[in-house]
């Protein structure tokens, strides 16, 4: 059977379909001015579906689409919740083994057959998901439309995600299964990775929702003191007499409270901290931190305490203000120091860079799943976000040289001095599209965001970048 949207009377049987959804829900908007034109377009959109779905021709073709669309849909909805359950038993068994780093000890003999039975069963539903597909998916339109119904349910969870904070890719699931074991145990943690990476989010996301206390955030960034970060004595007025308090700033905070801190840019934060914190980065829940500040009273550091510090890729010229950490200062982080990749790294050039497309997308998507641009223009704006991401870290493999000058492959700097279409500066350029009603389309707003590179060799090879996709064709840079 050919494709849904493939077949005339089902393809504008769907269309009139979404248009009624839509319009029924602006005409239910009390008070809108749009409600009464809502209320007339709704009636002539229910006329309009009702001959095509009373047509005796075509009621025999709808029943036909509508019979195989509840089979792909079933099978969907199957696969997705046996991957959902198998993500709910790998997350039982990581948590037993968080529990344990908890505690500070290693697994007990039961705690082992128990992460084992998990992991087992885990696997069983892998392969009853594969038995699923070989048993319903027996067409090549089934297949596509069984894909197209898992991107959709894909796409509401990672809506869902966004809202959290964190699109939780591969990648970010990795770093938070391994890493949280340590945190557990007020172990460092350091994220590496190029700006607008999800650094921050990664450590919010595991400060909120891994931890489960509200972080202490501290940005690197400004004439920011030692002072500032652990305490200071201020001056008060108590009794009608001026006396000097001690107010303990957001470490001290976090310690006495058990909550983590995000230092967020730490090499950007000034030395005479950072000497301190090689000696802070030490200290474990119940342990007792002498306060300078506060002619050294101990605090004793609270369980759910521990530092998760970002930083900024060390480039030359690239991060103003950025210090190199000394070996010392990394070192306190052992082995829970991890790289944040951007989406889809590693990806082959010609690859549809899924992560991008799926951040883009879910970034735009109404509850159910709609999103307003068109998965070519989703597609392509994400490939070039994707380009822009690998160029600006140095990727110079196949594909990429051709944006990356002699000079600069020569010398093994990046393709992109300062500037780079970053998850970030991709979501806020689809919300931008999404939220302007109509009035700005994504060639536009991807103008606009080239005219706003300060760097003039960084908008060149920008330009090239959105040319090769399809933007700007129009536009002199």
């Amino acid at each position: 059977m050919l494709p849904f949207d493939a077949i005339p009377v089902l393809s504008e049987a769907a269309e009139v379909s979404r248009e009624l959804a839509r319009t029924r829900r602006v005409a239910r908007a009390t008070g809108s001015p749009s409600a009464a034109l809502a209320a007339d377009a709704q009636l002539a959109l229910e006329v309009r579906l009702s001959a095509l779905t009373e047509d005796p021709e075509n009621a025999e073709v709808i029943a036909r689409a509508l019979t195989e669309r509840a089979i792909v849909l079933r099978t969907a909805v199957e696969s997705w919740r046996l991957t959902r359950a198998q993500r709910s038993l790998e997350a039982e068994a990581a948590a037993v083994a968080t529990e344990a780093a908890r505690a500070g000890r290693s697994l007990i003999q039961a705690e082992e057959l128990l992460v084992g039975t998990l992991r087992a069963r885990a696997e069983r539903l892998g392969e009853a998901q594969t038995a699923l597909h070989e048993e319903r998916v027996l067409t090549e339109a089934r297949r596509d439309g069984v894909l197209a119904a898992l991107s959709s349910l894909r796409l509401r969870e990672a809506r869902e995600q966004l809202r959290n904070g964190l699109l939780l890719t591969g990648q970010m699931r990795e770093i938070i299964a391994e890493s949280l074991p340590a945190l557990t145990r007020g172990e460092p943690l350091l994220l590496l990775g190029e700006t607008g990476g999800a650094k921050t989010a990664l450590a919010e996301y595991l400060s909120r929702y891994m931890l489960g206390n509200e972080p202490e955030l501290v940005s690197g960034y400004g004439d920011i003191s030692s002072s500032q970060l652990i305490g200071s004595h201020e001056l008060r007025s108590e009794h009608g007499a001026t006396v000097s308090v001690f107010v303990p700033g957001p470490l001290l905070r976090a310690m006495s409270e058990g909550r983590p801190v995000i230092l967020d840019e730490v090499n950007a934060m000034p030395a005479e901290f950072l000497k301190r914190l090689n000696r802070i980065l030490q200290l474990r829940p119940g342990d007792t931190f002498a306060v300078q500040e506060n002619s050294g009273i101990g605090v004793t550091i609270e369980q759910g305490f521990a530092i998760l510090a970002t930083a900024n890729e060390q480039t030359p010229h690239r991060y103003r203000g950025i210090d190199r950490m000394s070996a010392e200062l990394v070192n306190r982080f052992g082995a829970n120091s991890y790289r944040v990749h951007y989406p889809d790294a590693g990806t082959d050039y010609t690859d549809v860079p899924r992560e991008n497309a799926l951040l883009a997308a879910a970034a735009i998507a109404d509850p159910s799943g709609n999103v307003p641009l068109t998965t070519e223009e989703l597609e392509r704006v994400a490939r070039a976000a994707f380009i822009s991401q690998q160029v600006f870290a140095g990727s110079h493999g196949e594909g990429f040289t051709q944006f990356v000058s002699t000079e600069r492959e020569i010398d093994g700097r990046p393709g992109l001095e300062e500037s780079v279409l970053a998850p970030r500066t991709l979501v806020a350029i689809v919300q931008k599209v999404a939220g302007s009603g109509g009035q700005v389309s994504l060639d536009h707003a991807l103008e606009r965001f080239v005219e706003g590179v300060m760097h003039a060799e960084d908008r060149q090879v920008l330009t090239l970048i959105l040319r090769s996709q399809g933007f700007l064709t129009s536009t002199r840079h």
